[in-house]
């Protein structure tokens, strides 16, 4: 239960929906299933568990499977291409035709280091994204360095099925670029440090209904985190921080991006 700090008379339950995490990882091994008892009794509504490597992929299908409101997403990130061959699209294309999935991902271009083997990237991303226009799914964006390449190679590829652009720390401009091809924005720990001054002018300003939440865990902790990874329940300090830095009502902020998070990914209420 949350204190509505703009009506303070006034108690609101705040339900919310990470919209990307990796609760595959080993990290998890011993708390995953307590993680999952607990979240629907604190308030998480729903998390979407996202690929980077194939080896991981039958497991988090498994876990959506067995899970309530557990959601899988599959992809080849851009940062294991040591780890990816082309097998792997050959068995992404047959993977995505089993049923049920929510999303590619997280696939995309990370600039990052200045040596990276940008067209194999390149290549890879492309791929995929034809691959997520033949089943008509949404994709998880990973994206360091490198927005105006993603926006151009989405554009050129006519890719119109939307999806979320992880930890989004581009431009304004950029971002209404994304907006424009349907895509949600996510927002996640990096908000929540003291120097984020651009990330919380981005998420203040921002219209709402293209805002979603993430925790990544187990990485990307937020600041006031003490624990030694992230987990999906420090998604409430990424909503206060998101509460602190907006006009809306804590209520409507939690209503409208959980529903963004559900809206992007087809999920039925």
């Amino acid at each position: 239960m949350f204190f509505n700090k703009k009506k303070i008379a006034q108690k609101v339950e705040i339900k919310l929906f990470d919209s990307i995490t990796h609760l595959d990882d080993s990290v998890f091994d011993k708390e995953r299933d307590s993680i999952f008892e607990r979240m629907p009794k604190v308030g998480i509504e729903g998390v979407l568990i996202a690929g980077i490597t194939q080896d991981k992929w039958r497991f988090i299908r498994q876990l959506a499977a067995l899970k309530k409101n557990v959601y899988s997403a599959i992809g080849l990130h851009p940062s294991f291409l040591q780890q990816h061959s082309k097998k792997n699209l050959r068995d992404l294309e047959l993977a995505v035709a089993v049923k049920p999935l929510w999303a590619i991902g997280e696939i995309g271009l990370d600039y990052y280091e200045s040596k990276v083997d940008r067209k194999t990237q390149i290549d890879l991303f492309s791929a995929q994204i034809q691959i997520a226009k033949s089943v008509k799914l949404p994709i998880i964006l990973h994206v360091r360095k490198a927005h105006e390449d993603v926006l151009i190679y989405l554009k050129a590829l006519d890719f119109k099925e939307g999806g979320i652009v992880h930890a989004f720390n581009g431009s304004i401009q950029q971002a209404q670029r994304y907006i424009d091809m349907g895509f949600k924005l996510s927002f996640g720990g990096a908000m929540t440090y003291p120097n984020a001054v651009k990330l919380k002018k981005l998420a203040a300003e921002l219209p709402l209904t293209s805002i979603v939440l993430e925790t990544n865990s187990p990485d990307m902790k937020p600041y006031n985190c003490k624990k030694a990874h992230n987990t999906p329940f420090q998604i409430f300090d990424v909503f206060n921080e998101l509460s602190k830095i907006r006009e809306e009502t804590p209520s409507e902020i939690a209503k409208a991006t959980c529903q963004n998070s559900k809206e992007i990914l087809r999920i039925s209420s």
